[in-house]
């Protein structure tokens, strides 16, 4: 059996050349062209001063929210979510993202805001996180009874205030003090809880909870806008990941496929069409881990037919500085009248990383004497189990 190895040049390792523009085809190479298209990148998208609403925060600058617990800065904005009744408890939360500091408002309506020493205290709690470990507040508001405690970590800016009807709290915090945050993030998980202890006047004391994403409206922004460049749907995305692909950029990048394209959003995005008829011929896009330090190689199987016959290509790219760059585009199955000629593939550790490893299955119907293809020269041409 002939193997042949692979492992990402542009990570670091190996030898391969990228791919050249195909020629016409051979009587027996599918007519259409196996070259990945690659497009232009769209610039960065300025965060636009918006209200927000819906699960989408506002682009309010952090510049013009003073950190005081007051709600006056927030008068142009609308609520991501509300939970309860005013009369026996409700909160409503608003949230600000500027590109690089994430806001929030939490208005508090409470006829009774309690501090007890030693018991039960009104408070707030509010978590964000990035996938990873959240950043967490927690608010008691002050009172003639007590004064405000605020838990908090160090880089995040938070205050409480007393208001006719309950309390507020606003909270500041850069999104560099997210764990898991990176470029590519359009959405976060919120969870907020209102405790509320009027158990000693005989009121309700279940606590008041809202749990769902909220969308940072720029990166929300480019998603639609690459969703329109590639003529797509959401419904349309089969693959949505984020993962770390770029070795010029710190944290992950978002990794999105469906129809034909295959694109790469951080704050910017770029792509490439698949060459392929439709998404039916798009089998796969995962990711190999091929690189050295964690950095994955995009991969997809697309499947060509043309002349009588089909043919699947095993494609691969790198990621740099937010560009798909092809790294390889390997025949893996061909099959024509019935007789196939087909390849498996697994990763393997290499010397400086990993590698990708192929090995030919047995021949269906053709043979060492009857096989008379010309390579096709735009592409590592099929492995034949008789060389």
């Amino acid at each position: 059996m002939k193997w042949i190895g692979l492992c990402a040049l542009a990570l670091g390792c190996g030898s391969s050349s990228k791919a050249t523009p195909t020629n016409e085809p051979t009587e027996t190479t599918p007519l259409t062209k196996s070259v990945a298209e690659p497009t232009p990148t769209r610039a960065p998208v300025e965060p636009t001063r918006s209200a927000g609403g819906g699960n989408r925060c506002s682009g309010i600058p952090a510049a013009e929210i003073s950190v005081d617990g007051m709600l006056d800065d927030w008068r142009d904005t609308n609520a991501v979510a509300r939970v309860g009744a005013e009369g026996d408890g409700a909160i409503s939360v608003r949230c600000a993202w500027d590109g690089s500091t994430l806001a929030f408002a939490i208005d508090v309506k409470d006829d009774r805001v309690i501090r007890v020493k030693g018991g039960s205290e009104d408070h707030v709690t509010l978590s964000v996180s990035a996938g990873g470990k959240p950043v967490t507040v927690v608010a008691f508001p002050g009172n003639n009874l007590g004064k405000s405690k605020i838990v908090k970590p160090a880089r995040v800016q938070a205050a409480d205030s007393l208001q006719p009807k309950g309390f507020s709290v606003e909270i500041a915090i850069p999104g560099s003090a997210i764990p898991n945050m990176a470029v590519a993030t359009a959405s976060l998980d919120l969870h907020v809880v209102f405790s509320d202890s009027d158990a000693a006047t005989g009121g309700d004391t279940q606590p008041l909870e809202i749990k769902q994403a909220i969308e940072l409206s720029d990166r929300k922004d480019l998603f639609d806008d690459f969703l329109a460049s590639v003529k797509l749907s959401k419904a349309d995305i089969r693959v949505d990941i984020q993962a770390e692909l770029d070795p010029d950029r710190k944290g992950k990048e978002r990794l999105v496929a469906g129809g034909t394209a295959i694109g790469v959003i951080t704050d910017q995005f770029a792509f490439v069409t698949l060459p392929a008829a439709s998404a039916a011929d798009v089998k796969k896009v995962e990711l190999m881990p091929l690189g050295p330090r964690g950095q994955q190689v995009v991969a997809a199987l697309v499947r060509q037919a043309g002349n009588g016959g089909s043919r699947e290509l095993l494609m691969l790219w790198t990621v740099w500085s937010g560009q798909l760059q092809p790294l390889a585009q390997i025949e893996v199955k061909k099959e024509m009248d019935g007789k196939i000629l087909e390849a498996t593939w697994r990763i393997v550790k290499g010397k400086k990383a990993p590698e990708l490893w192929l090995e030919p299955k047995p021949a269906v119907g053709w043979t060492a004497e009857t096989w008379n293809e010309e390579p096709a020269p735009d592409l590592d041409p099929i492995l034949l189990p008789w060389d």
